[in-house]
């Protein structure tokens, strides 16, 4: 990204955040006919709070503040759930103007009761969840071959190493074959810590761990995401894909940011191209997309993650809008897509509608009816 293009960005970025605020400031303050010395209260707090995740944001690059950047990180999941909230407040209003006070204060509460929720469910972590799939030309000797999804992990300041073992350990318990993270596994400096490569490098697979970017990698620095691999002892599927036993291919596409970064991007064919007709494949990539393609060239099943399920509102309900298969598991013809809701989460650490998780995915043969409903 160009300076004037990194500019723009962040004038942007902090023209929104403060209309968010002006916003929520508006709906209360007339709302609940606050007086002159209210107002200024309720200005002063909310200014606060606003520059709480500016600050944590900031000192974050300088040096780890894992508490001050966690405040503004829940300030900014507050901002956006007090923006969908009071959206319905105003429509709602406008409908029954005699009741504005009691709804004002009927949002106020219900912003809070999702907050909180939303932060404490998001600290229980992930849930291990179990989906059987029906690959096409799964060879017998493979079938019940199981593989452990990981997917968004944003390892960073928010990641405490505590948190970060939690997940490795639960994956390991899972006993899989193989690991497969689907992307944006580091935000920040991480990728040369050497804490961060011996927790990571902890997984443990019969066939290892196998991986591929996402938008993140490439924010980052693609070169800090491949020293963590290397030092975690990863593979990673850049346009390319990966035979095992001769008998399953896993083909791994880079996420499309690379293209705003100056490299190729994803590359079906390419990564195809070496592969012998009939072997089952499985794709990782990033972003759930390029499905109907991966389908048409015979691709069983395509890893995603990308999209958090949204993890509080409006995002939920974006998300939901803007991708054909937000999460979960989904089936075109013989081939189907399992779009991971992420381990971790990125931003604020909350979810309202959905949990984190770590998904354990068993392989079988087509029309055994050991297959999970998609």
């Amino acid at each position: 990204m160009s300076k004037w293009s990194f500019v723009l960005f962040l004038t942007v970025a902090l023209s929104v955040y403060a209309a968010m605020h002006g916003f929520v400031y508006w709906r209360l303050a007339s709302g609940l006919s606050l007086a002159t010395g209210e107002r200024l209260l309720l200005k002063l707090f909310l200014a606060a709070g606003g520059l709480s995740f500016i600050a944590g944001e900031f000192f974050s690059r300088l040096t780890a503040n894992r508490a001050l950047l966690c405040v503004g990180s829940v300030w900014l999941g507050m901002l956006a759930i007090s923006l969908a909230v009071f959206l319905v407040e105003m429509v709602l209003s406008l409908l029954i103007p005699q009741q504005r006070r009691l709804l004002v204060l009927a949002a106020l509460a219900l912003v809070f009761l999702v907050s909180a929720f939303s932060v404490i469910n998001a600290a229980l972590g992930p849930v291990s969840r179990e989906r059987r799939i029906a690959i096409p030309g799964l060879p017998p000797e493979l079938d019940g071959f199981t593989i452990v999804q990981l997917s968004d992990l944003h390892v960073g300041n928010l990641t405490s190493m505590r948190r970060l073992r939690r997940f490795v350990e639960q994956a390991n318990a899972m006993k899989p074959d193989l690991v497969r993270v689907t992307g944006d596994t580091l935000d920040g400096e991480v990728g040369r810590d050497g804490k961060y490569c011996e927790v990571l490098g902890a997984l443990r697979a019969r066939h290892g761990v196998a991986a591929v970017t996402g938008n993140h990698e490439f924010y980052a620095g693609i070169d800090k995401f491949m020293e963590l691999c290397r030092c975690s002892g990863w593979r990673v599927l850049r346009n390319e894909s990966w035979v095992i036993d001769g008998r399953l291919a896993v083909i791994g596409l880079d996420d499309d940011t690379a293209v705003r970064m100056g490299a190729p991007g994803p590359d079906l064919e390419a990564a195809l191209r070496p592969l012998a007709a009939g072997i089952p494949k499985i794709l990782l990539y990033h972003q759930p997309l390029k499905f109907a393609a991966a389908a048409e060239r015979g691709i069983g099943l395509q890893l995603s993650g990308h999209t958090h399920a949204g993890q509080i509102p409006p995002m939920d309900l974006l998300v939901r809008l803007t991708y054909e298969f937000p999460a979960g598991l989904y089936r075109r013809g013989e081939s189907q897509i399992h779009t991971s809701p992420g381990t971790s989460t990125w931003g604020p650490p909350m979810r309202f509608l959905s949990r984190s998780e770590i998904t354990r995915l068993v392989l079988v043969s087509p029309g055994t009816g050991k297959e999970s409903g998609g």
